[in-house]
């Protein structure tokens, strides 16, 4: 029985994915790290910028503040954030269901507070939410579930009835490894992934649907 829906936001929420890999590219970039916003997608999709960051640039032998990077890296988030925001498809009328089935819904994104927070306003979801789980709110992000099991202690539903909807293997895997159930979304069901419940379209998440989630 599934009690409570956790969302991770950039890539399942948000249209916004995109925009952390376009920014961190460039960041990159200054450093003579040549990594295309597509590859940081695929490798590091839901894994917060300021562990993997460090680890590429651990590897150069050039000094850096990690701390400067990542203030920067979101106050361009969030200017882009204050712009224009695009929804995923059918992820506004996932979030409705879940309301209407009155399943308290969580955030747990490894994006910061503020920015979190601007782009649920900017798409007018942010008042479906109880609670959000941010990246600054934890000390290890995913794959590791800390950010999961804190989403989950703040709706006081356990960790084995909450439902969590990441697009990301990282997230995916945190899910697996917090115990919870979770639903993938892809561009392609015969990947490699640590759930076996994939969508390529929220569409296909019904009440029918979850009653058969394993």
């Amino acid at each position: 029985m599934i009690e409570g829906i956790i969302f991770d936001m950039d890539g399942v929420i948000s249209d916004t994915q995109k925009l952390h890999s376009k920014v961190e590219s460039e960041l990159l970039s200054r450093f003579g790290i040549n990594i295309t916003p597509e590859e940081i997608t695929r490798r590091f999709s839901g894994v917060r910028s300021r562990e993997f960051f460090n680890d590429l640039l651990s590897k150069q032998n050039r000094k850096y503040d990690i701390s400067a990077l990542m203030t920067e890296k979101w106050d361009k988030m969030e200017k882009l954030a204050s712009e224009s925001v695009d929804a995923i498809p059918s992820s506004i009328n996932l979030i409705k269901m879940f309301y209407e089935m009155k399943l308290p819904l969580a955030i747990a994104s490894s994006s910061n507070l503020k920015y979190i927070r601007s782009v649920l306003s900017k798409l007018g979801v942010i008042n479906y939410f109880s609670t959000i789980a941010s990246g600054d709110m934890v000390s290890k992000g995913k794959p590791d579930p800390e950010i999961f099991l804190l989403a989950a202690s703040k709706i006081n539903i356990p960790a084995e009835k909450c439902l969590v909807i990441e697009d990301g293997a990282s997230g995916m895997e945190a899910a697996r490894r917090g115990n919870m159930k979770c639903i993938g979304l892809v561009n392609d069901k015969n990947g490699n992934y640590p759930t076996k419940n994939l969508v390529t379209s929220l569409s296909e998440v019904t009440p029918s649907y979850l009653s058969q989630i394993k």
